[in-house]
Formats: structure tokens, C-alpha cells, sequence
């Protein structure tokens, strides 16, 4: 059944004069049966004046943790209260999308259990967020790296988080370039969720569509944004037709998290558009 949703709070004049960015021009909350996110880089700022911007108009926010290995490149205690207070203010949810300088497949170990401190680090600052899920890369570079060898890395790593430290239903492996299925015994054997990136997919010629039925039942979210030759993060009027099309199919029964990738508030805007044509 999809889920129930609340109503949307009032904006009012004096929020709106407090916001020295340009702010949605309706509000999408509710307004289909998945719940709609941006990241949290719409506006060039901290995640928390993206929150105010974005938690009137939107259901839920994807926080970029995107970097961790420099001072200050993660949020702080004091921003993340912040968020928890702007998400029950405005009924606004958030999924985390954990670091990419870290790696959980890397050949040395130290790199592994580095990628392995950061992900609990990440869990304990932000949990109290109650995030709808925590997204990871499992990145393969098939370069010289011996598949088999490449698997039981990965397969040591989730085993220091899963279950002992999180349950892996509440993280969710993104699609990259190669098929999600190479890993379907560990998908199934740490019970992970998956997130399904369409333009990974796409751009590296593999079957999206018919990954979505195969494992539709394990998708909490998807990203979607427009692309050209390369996954550029653009606005969904750069989606091709035919994508357009196929997306619309799958989204008349999906009701997790779809989130505009997009890192800008102009590609934000026409993805808007262009989705209220599909959903």
C-alpha cells in the first residue's frame, strides 16, 4: 500500500523574506504516491539553508556526505541538530549518501578498514536523523583486480557492519557501471537494499528497466537526473524520450524515495517541469 503522507506546512511571508535564494514555485509535497528529494546542494550553502529552502516544498532532502577526508568536509554536531529541527518542522525526511573518497572494495586493508571507521563515524553523527536509507558505492575496477579476490574484500567489510553494527536492510548499494548482480549472493546475504541510479545504468548500456523488475521489491529509492553522453547530473529535460517514457511506466507503482540528483537550482526547476509531465 503507498504510504500515508502528511499535509503540507504553511509558509509564510516572513520565511519566504528570510530565503536569499530563489524558492520553488509550488510546493510538491505530497503531490505523488513516491516521496519526492533534491540534494542537498541545490543552493550553494551548507545543507541546513538548503533544508529551509527545499522542507516547505519538498518531502525529503539527500544529504551529500560526499567527501570525509578533510577538516570540516562532514557536517558538524551542531548542523546536524539543526537538520533534525528542520525536518520536524517542515515534515521533511532525509536519506545520506555516504562518502566516495572512501572505498569498502579497495585492494590495501588499510583503505578498507579506513572506508569501514568512516561508515560507523557517518552512522553515529547522523543517525539521529533516522535517515530513510544510507546510500554506498561498491566501486570495481576491473583493471588488474581478480574478480573473485574483488568479492571477498567486499564480502569482508560489509561483515564489520552487518548486522553488528546497522541492519544492511537500511543501506542501499548504488547502481554503477557494472551489473548489481555480480553481487547478488552478498545483496542477499547481508539483506541490503538497492539504489537504483538510471543513468549509471544507462550510460553503461546495461538493462535499468529490467533490473527494476527483476529486484523491485529491494529498491527504496532511485536517482534520476538528465544526461547527454555521460552521467552529468543535468536536468531531466535532457533525458532522452525514450527514457522519459520508461521511467513514467515504473513510476505509476513505486512508492519509495525518488530523488533529483542534481546539484543546482536551475536543473532542479526544469527536472520539476519535466517530471510533473511523467508522474
Amino acid at each position: 500500500m503507498p504510504p500515508v503522507k502528511k499535509e503540507s506546512p504553511v509558509l509564510t511571508a516572513s520565511d519566504r523574506l528570510k530565503r536569499p535564494y530563489p524558492y520553488l514555485p509550488r510546493s510538491f509535497k505530497s503531490a505523488y504516491p513516491f516521496s519526492l528529494a533534491a540534494t542537498s546542494f541545490i543552493y550553494p550553502d551548507y545543507m541546513a539553508p538548503n533544508a529551509r529552502m527545499l522542507g516547505p516544498y519538498l518531502d525529503e532532502m539527500e544529504l551529500l556526505f560526499f567527501e570525509s577526508r578533510h577538516p570540516g568536509s562532514l557536517p558538524q554536531p551542531q548542523e546536524i541538530h539543526e537538520l533534525k529541527s528542520l525536518s520536524q518542522k517542515y515534515g521533511l525526511s532525509y536519506n545520506i549518501h555516504l562518502p566516495l573518497d572512501i572505498s569498502l572494495t579497495a585492494k590495501a586493508a588499510a583503505e578498507r578498514r579506513q572506508a569501514v571507521e568512516t561508515i560507523k563515524y557517518c552512522i553515529d553523527l547522523a543517525g539521529c536523523l533516522s535517515p530513510t536509507t544510507w546510500t554506498i558505492h561498491l566501486p570495481y575496477e576491473d583493471e588488474g583486480d581478480d574478480f573473485n579476490d574483488w568479492l571477498d574484500r567486499t564480502g569482508e567489510s560489509l561483515s564489520q557492519l552487518f548486522p553488528a553494527y546497522i541492519e544492511g536492510s537500511m543501506f542501499s548499494v548504488e547502481t554503477l557501471s557494472y551489473p548489481l548482480e555480480w553481487i547478488d549472493g552478498l545483496l542477499r546475504a547481508f539483506d541490503l537494499s538497492i539504489c537504483l541510479d538510471i543513468c549509471h545504468m544507462a550510460v553503461h548500456g546495461l538493462d535499468w528497466k529490467a533490473f527494476y523488475e527483476l529486484y523491485a521489491e529491494k529498491i527504496p529509492i532511485i536517482h534520476l537526473y538528465g544526461f547527454r553522453k555521460a552521467h552529468e547530473h543535468l536536468g531531466l529535460d535532457q533525458l532522452s524520450a525514450d527514457i522519459r517514457q520508461s521511467v513514467a511506466e515504473i513510476l505509476d507503482r513505486f512508492y519509495g524515495t525518488l530523488c533529483l540528483e542534481v546539484f543546482s537550482y536551475p536543473h532542479l526547476d526544469a527536472s520539476l517541469k519535466i517530471l510533473s509531465q511523467l508522474a
